[in-house]
């Protein structure tokens, strides 16, 4: 089918040509050849009249004509997506829908596993896979690679939507025959004490939320631990006099099961707001929108 000339099945192979900047990522994301890849892009570079990928040393970069393609390609291709997803009515007995959610293993903990359950009474046939929060979470919501994000209102973009799904407050984690918990942990004890800290990515260099926390309290940490997920951390002070900022919810949940105490922080400090997020151009896909008021109902048990 061409439209206005051009053939619009070229659409796909240019939004993922001017992603990837890479003939034979493309070609494999595109399930073509190298030379049909080569021969797609050349057909592209045609109908716009410009190169739209150029060679510089070992790598491809988008010419300038690229660069302002490579935006509104990926938004039409979203918005043709949702108009695709709507052709029939949303059953959610009958779907089958992969969802999507960018979360951490905190929110993984305390909400998606109620969710999980939900989803499998409501639709059997759907699912759910949860990714990691990185530094790509603004290009993977831009280009509607994630269904939702669930992240901290302060990680929250301007230029979608959003709304808030529950709160949360902090607490101090340690070992339970930690000789603190049997006084009122101070702020003097708390600068004094070791810590185990949670550091998300490749090279562990994610600022999280307890440096937001302390960052006006003149507090020098001497950091005993350093984990890569919040789920691990109160396994770090069992059998130490280390301590540990945590959500209360995953805390109170990790008592349960293992020998912490729970104490509150020494300081008045702000509560976390957990924000849900999608993209724009799918605000209207019926699928999307079932599953993001499941997601609040599972919110809404949380608060009551």
């Amino acid at each position: 089918m061409r439209f206005d000339g051009l053939d619009l099945n070229l659409l796909v192979a240019l939004d993922i040509l001017l992603t990837e900047k890479n003939i034979t990522r493309a070609g494999e994301k595109l399930f073509l050849s190298q030379p049909a890849t080569s021969a797609a892009l050349s057909r592209l570079r045609d109908y716009f009249e410009d190169e739209l990928l150029v060679q510089v040393g070992r790598s491809m970069v988008l010419t300038p004509m690229g660069e302002n393609l490579a935006k509104p390609v990926n938004d039409l291709l979203i918005q043709m997506r949702t108009v695709l997803n709507n052709k029939n009515k949303f059953d959610p007995m009958t779907a089958t829908r992969k969802f999507t959610i960018m979360a951490s293993d905190y929110t993984g903990n305390v909400l998606l596993p109620r969710l999980n359950q939900l989803l499998y009474r409501f639709a059997p046939q759907c699912s759910i896979e949860q990714l990691m929060p990185s530094s790509e979470a603004e290009k993977q919501i831009q280009r509607g690679n994630v269904d939702i994000l669930l992240l901290p209102s302060l990680s929250i973009l301007d230029e979608h939507p959003s709304v808030e799904v529950f709160d949360d407050e902090f607490v101090c984690v340690m070992w339970n025959q930690n000789p603190l918990k049997e006084k009122q942990l101070t702020l003097e004890d708390y600068k004094n004490a070791e810590h185990v800290l949670v550091r998300l990515g490749a090279v562990n260099n994610t600022p999280m939320i307890d440096d937001w926390l302390i960052r006006n309290l003149d507090v020098n940490r001497k950091i005993a631990y350093i984990a890569t997920n919040f789920n691990s951390v109160p396994r770090f002070v069992v059998g130490t006099p280390y301590i540990a900022i945590m959500h209360k919810k995953l805390a109170l949940q990790c008592a349960e099961y293992l020998p912490i105490y729970v104490s509150p922080l020494p300081w008045e400090a702000p509560k976390i707001k957990i924000c849900m997020q999608w993209n724009k151009f799918q605000e209207n896909d019926a699928g999307l929108l079932w599953f993001r008021q499941l997601v609040m109902d599972v919110a809404n048990e949380l608060i009551a």
